[in-house]
């Protein structure tokens, strides 16, 4: 399992990643995640793609880091369509939860959902992740945090 950075020579195949129709509602388009880390600097997204025995099975965004709170959002995660159902999913969440704490000084990841994907809320919960009960007030999505217990100190700030 490899996460890596999404390039001139991936970006298609990134964009070409789709979720189950069933959940198409909840999570937007690779394409839109790419342009907004093109274009929105202030948050400073960083996609990646998620990749097992070199096949790409999923996306993410990371981003919105801030250094004095020690907090990031994982701003997309999503599995394609055809490799869910698999384990991916909890593999990759782990891999990313990993990931992000040895590239950036957090105590926390915060991740929104769409506030009707009951199965997500159930997914993020049963890998450590509690509800705010809040909303974020840019979407009327649903807050999630994960608090690193035993967070090692780290002096790098990007992957």
């Amino acid at each position: 399992m490899t996460i890596r950075p999404v390039t001139e020579k991936n970006w298609r195949e990134i964009i070409a990643l789709d979720v189950a129709s069933s959940q198409k509602d909840f999570i937007e388009p690779n394409s839109h995640s790419l342009l907004e880390a093109y274009f929105d600097h202030h948050f400073a997204w960083q996609p990646f793609g998620l990749y097992t025995d070199d096949r790409l099975v999923g996306f993410a965004m990371i981003g919105a880091y801030q250094q004095k709170e020690q907090f990031i959002w994982l701003d997309r995660f999503m599995i394609d369509q055809h490799a869910q159902s698999k384990g991916y999913g909890t593999l990759f969440i782990q891999e990313l939860l990993t990931f992000i704490s040895k590239n950036w000084v957090v105590k926390t990841v915060v991740l929104s959902i769409h506030p009707n994907n009951e199965t997500a809320a159930l997914f993020y919960t049963q890998i450590g992740f509690v509800d705010t009960t809040e909303f974020d007030p840019e979407n009327g999505e649903r807050l999630f945090v994960y608090t690193y217990s035993d967070r090692k100190e780290n002096t790098s700030h990007k992957p």
